[in-house]
């Protein structure tokens, strides 16, 4: 997604039961650690970094969890914004705005040149 709230990733996940943060800060669904989830988010995010190329604009990485619990309502984990799904449209409305709207035009521009639609 690009808006004037910047560049976002949001890969979205089913899960039932509730997500638990452990004392160091890892994730878990039950007995399975989300660390490989939550690194392939970020490296997606940063493959739209690298893609976009635009300077001082780090695409942001959200979980949007169906199902699941999260504690506190919303979570970050290994940098990873994790909320509820049903609470995307307030998370992103909430974001500061950062892009002009002739910014937006322009980031929309290039992701169509440099994003290929999947197969």
């Amino acid at each position: 997604m690009i808006g004037p709230g910047g560049m976002v990733v949001i890969d979205t996940k089913q899960y039932r039961g509730r997500l638990q943060l452990d004392r160091s800060g890892r994730l878990w669904h039950g007995r399975h650690l989300l660390l490989t989830t939550l690194r392939k988010l970020r490296w997606a995010a940063d493959q739209a970094d690298q893609a976009l190329g635009v300077a001082h604009v780090q695409t942001l990485a959200i979980m949007a969890v169906h199902g699941a619990n999260v504690p506190w309502g919303q979570l970050t984990a290994d940098g990873i914004i994790v909320a509820p799904a049903r609470r995307m449209p307030d998370l992103l409305q909430a974001l500061p705005a950062i892009l002009s709207p002739e910014r937006v035009a322009w980031l929309a521009d290039r992701a169509r040149l440099r994003f290929h639609a999947a197969a």
